[in-house]
């Protein structure tokens, strides 16, 4: 998928004569698009497998769009990326699909909803946007920005939280939904602290990195 997107963005920037900074942007990008299909088809395949393809697609979506303004923890290749994001998808759905898709008193779920939001409210505030060391975020309009986002984004998934518990009663299999959003929400909020960062360099250092320089 690198190469490809290296000889794509190259072919591009000679028919747009676009100097080779620009191809480098034109280069990430395409990257980045063939790396989130192969994600999607990916955890599409075996979801439908497994009977999760609903959770896994929600967690995806559900992560990917609080990243985009929160930033946080990634891995330093794109095959590490692919096999982490890939199997925390799968096994995050596999949990919301089989261990607590049961009913819960009313009660009690709105109260886990609330705990889990105030939880990553006070995450968010503390750390959001976490940038990298090779995409530094200094410029103070654009950090007040992504935490707007960020904040709106969450508050967003917990009423979403909250209407599906009013509808869960009377439909059981929204419960594994409404956890597939709370497991999102969660697990973007665990990637925005240095726990994760150590994890995903230890796991990168160990099994991907030396395969990805090779």
């Amino acid at each position: 998928m690198e190469k490809t997107a290296y000889e794509l963005s190259e072919k591009i920037s000679s028919l747009l004569n676009y100097d080779d900074e620009k191809r480098s942007v034109i280069e990430y990008g395409l990257a980045a698009i063939f790396q989130m299909a192969a994600i999607v088809i990916i955890i599409s395949f075996i979801g439908i497998l497994c009977r999760v393809f609903y959770e896994s697609i929600i967690i995806f979506l559900g992560v990917g769009i609080l990243k985009k303004s929160t930033g946080g923890a990634h891995s330093q290749t794109m095959f590490g990326c692919m096999v982490i994001s890939i199997f925390s998808i799968l096994f995050l759905a596999l949990l919301s699909k089989y261990v607590f898709n049961l009913p819960i008193d009313i009660y009690i779920n709105i109260s886990i909803s609330i705990v889990i939001y105030l939880l990553c409210i006070a995450v968010f505030y503390r750390l959001v946007p976490v940038d990298c060391a090779n995409k530094r975020i200094t410029k103070p309009e654009k950090i007040n920005r992504l935490r707007r986002q960020s904040f709106i984004i969450l508050t967003v998934y917990f009423i979403l939280t909250l209407i599906l518990i009013s509808y869960a009663s009377v439909h059981v299999g929204l419960y594994s939904i409404l956890f597939s959003i709370r497991f999102a929400m969660l697990w973007q909020t665990l990637m925005l602290t240095r726990f994760a960062a150590s994890l995903i360099n230890d796991i990168d250092s160990k099994l991907f990195v030396k395969e990805g320089k090779t």
